[in-house]
């Protein structure tokens, strides 16, 4: 499926300065073996619709963190990162869905993405 937050606790953290059109990675460093070209996602634009509301995918008492992926056992993060975006993305019947893997973890975003930052 499709990731799309931001976070801290795992390396998961909103540069500052987002915008609507640029692609902000979801990196976890809890995850050891990436299987998948890293998730990138445009904040502004998630943020948009859902109308400023943070808490589909943040807490009050950790507004940097993606929900609660710190607080999951390391072998469950990525199962439980993909339930909570395809959920979201189900209710509000917007984005991939986890069939849909190539949709978040493009190879040549994340191409364009480390090409950009090497600059």
């Amino acid at each position: 499926m499709a990731c799309a937050a931001c976070l801290l606790t795992l390396g998961l953290a909103l540069p500052s300065g987002a915008t609507a059109e640029e692609f902000i990675p979801f990196m976890s460093t809890g995850i050891k073996v990436e299987k998948m070209p890293k998730v990138f996602f445009t904040h502004d634009a998630h943020q948009a619709y859902l109308k400023d509301d943070c808490t589909p995918c943040h807490r009050e008492d950790t507004p940097n963190e993606f929900l609660d992926v710190a607080a999951q056992p390391e072998g469950k993060r990525v199962k439980y990162m993909h339930e909570t975006c395809t959920a979201c993305h189900i209710k509000y019947n917007k984005g991939p869905r986890l069939t849909e893997c190539r949709t978040c973890h493009s190879a040549s975003i994340a191409a364009k993405q480390s090409a950009a930052a090497a600059k």
